[in-house]
């Protein structure tokens, strides 16, 4: 199942499929995200492998060429969305004015290819909200409007804008040395978004990242704006709101969110959130 939910021509189009198998090269056209709903897939992109599961996406624009591969016993279900440049182009005039060096990044940047966690995107919690719907839209019993390209067309261009921030911090002689480090430090940020509530090692990220453990601190703390520890940390208690908020005991989330007791947990929550946990409503 391929299926179309949502064109215009001068706007874009988002696609539902469900796959079993595929093995074949496809050209991301416009500006491209493509999400995993179920399954696995896995993109070659420039002689580097993606593996993209469930709850997570990766996007590229129109120089971004990948060969994909699908191969499960039940059927991978994804969304595709493709926004027009000039869709892209219009939101970046109205919302930041001229900046050439940005719209180059998101449009023309070569190899610029990520992948995202949804949890923690902009774009992710609007991909999300599509999903919600995902078996309505295979029956073609749920209605999308044109609206939703400028809204997802605005998540995508305030994440892009942030990792161009975040790009333009490493300060390295070449582009494509900047570029490398950059994948390897989002890649390990990708890792902690994957782990984060088991046990992880400084040198197991460092490894994933292929860095020391010294230079990958210091390089993740300036493009994050926090060390590897703090993040582990900020996921951690964002996740344990979320369990309170549903209702869970204190210290059955101080248990499932890795901290050595109740006590450390609840100043550990109330430093970041300004209340204790049990306060949360």
């Amino acid at each position: 199942m391929n299926k179309v939910v949502l064109s215009a021509p001068k706007n874009g189009e988002i696609r539902v499929s469900g796959v079993q198998a595929y093995d074949s090269r496809v050209e991301f056209s416009a500006f491209s995200a493509k999400y995993v709903v179920r399954g696995c897939e896995q993109y070659r992109i420039d002689n580097r492998t993606y593996r993209v599961e469930s709850g997570e996406y990766i996007v590229g624009n129109a120089t971004t060429s990948s060969h994909i591969i699908i191969d499960s016993p039940q059927p991978v279900l994804g969304i595709c969305l493709d926004i027009q440049p000039e869709v892209i182009q219009e939101i970046l005039d109205f919302e930041y004015g001229t900046q050439p060096e940005l719209a180059a990044f998101i449009l023309q940047q070569e190899q610029m290819v990520n992948r995202y966690t949804a949890a923690h995107t902009h774009l992710g919690y609007a991909i999300r909200h599509i999903e919600q719907h995902f078996e309505a839209l295979t029956r073609e019993e749920a209605v999308l409007h044109q609206e939703l390209f400028y809204t997802l067309g605005e998540c995508m261009v305030k994440d892009q804008a942030v990792l161009w921030q975040q790009f333009s911090r490493l300060k390295t002689v070449k582009q494509e040395t900047s570029k490398r480090l950059f994948d390897f430090v989002h890649e390990a940020r990708l890792y902690i978004e994957r782990h984060y509530l088991e046990p992880i090692a400084l040198s197991s990220i460092a490894q994933e990242a292929h860095l020391s453990e010294y230079h990958f601190i210091r390089l993740f703390k300036k493009l994050f704006g926090r060390t590897p520890y703090q993040y582990v940390l900020h996921l951690r208690l964002q996740h344990a709101q979320l369990l309170i908020r549903e209702g869970h005991a204190v210290a059955e989330v101080a248990f499932q969110t890795g901290f050595a007791d109740k006590s450390a947990f609840c100043k550990a929550f109330k430093k970041k959130f300004g209340q204790t946990p049990s306060a949360v409503k």
